[in-house]
């Protein structure tokens, strides 16, 4: 790997590591999700690091290219992530229906009181 890219590839997942530890410690990330984030962001230093050991990995599970390799794991790691951010959204869709639907029953009733 070309050491220019190796330096940028760790400075960013260095700062990612940092990012995920400020997310966590105001408790936007919950434990779970920061430990998931953790194990990848050093996944990837150990990769950036030792980008043999990801080629021999690669060979181990019949993957000719290592990038081939990386590009499966991106989906792999991409793919519940979205999921994820999906239910939550519905989620969050349904709870603030909800609650608009009870604050304009609030509001017709107390018209109603008020005639």
């Amino acid at each position: 790997m070309i050491l220019g890219l190796q330096i940028i590839a760790l400075v960013f997942t260095l700062i990612m590591v940092y990012f995920t530890y400020l997310h966590y410690r105001r408790n936007e990330v919950n434990g779970i999700e920061a430990l998931f984030l953790f194990v990848s962001w050093i996944g990837a230093i150990l990769i950036v690091l030792f980008p043999n050991i990801f080629s021999t990995f690669s060979n181990a599970v019949a993957i000719s290219r290592p990038f081939d390799l990386a590009v499966i794991g991106g989906f792999m790691f991409v793919i519940p992530l979205v999921y994820s951010s999906y239910v939550r959204t519905k989620r969050l869709e349904k709870r603030i229906e909800q609650y608009v639907r009870e604050e304009a029953l609030k509001s017709v009733t107390s018209r109603k009181n008020i005639k």
